[in-house]
């Protein structure tokens, strides 16, 4: 808790934090699953937690998969959703190519429409917001300041994987040089994110 890893690590150190129950989001407070956790405070441990996490996933997609409805699954809000209509294509990309005909040849608006879309993005009110999910390596959360204009003011990521990274001395004291491999990899950073 003092170095603030996340997900399997802490979770394999017996402590049963996970965003999706303590703080729910996205109405996982309405689904049934339980948090995975081990007391090894290992690499094995870590192995265990993600295990465990594989099977209460398959859970909570069963039971999102119970509760499909047909109907919208875009915002009809014309300001902010692209112009499109999902299909199928020939490419097997998601929007008709009779769909990308119009907008590229026969209607102008659409045209402008979806270049302003694209380029300038839509207007966010000034303030800031902080939002966290949990990712499948911890906490992964997000600080992003609005001054009222098409792009963020500031951002900030909070990667689990570079937090979580900073456990390694921990997790490798007294242990063989060859424990370090095994410790970075049941942490299972992504350096994309550390490097972020």
């Amino acid at each position: 808790m003092a170095l603030g890893v996340t997900g399997p690590v802490l979770r394999a150190a017996g402590l049963p934090w996970d965003m999706r129950k303590v703080e729910p989001y996205l109405g996982y407070e309405t689904y049934d699953f339980e948090v995975p956790t081990a007391d090894t405070c290992d690499a094995w441990g870590r192995y265990l937690v993600r295990m465990g996490e594989i099977t209460e996933s398959i859970k909570i997609i069963g039971q999102a998969l119970d509760r499909l409805e047909p109907g919208p699954v875009m915002v009809e809000d014309k300001k902010i959703a692209w112009p499109a209509q999902l299909s199928l294509g020939a490419d097997g990309m998601g929007q008709s190519l009779d769909h990308v005909r119009h907008i590229m040849g026969q209607s102008m608006e659409a045209l402008i429409h979806h270049f302003k879309l694209v380029t300038e993005g839509f207007r966010v009110p000034a303030g800031q917001v902080y939002t966290a999910i949990e990712s499948p390596r911890g906490e992964l959360g997000y600080h992003v300041v609005s001054d009222g204009g098409t792009r963020p003011f500031r951002v900030h990521v909070r990667d689990p994987s570079f937090v979580n990274l900073q456990a390694t001395a921990a997790m490798s004291e007294g242990g063989m040089i060859a424990d370090v491999i095994a410790a970075i990899a049941s942490i299972d950073p992504v350096m994309g994110g550390v490097d972020r």
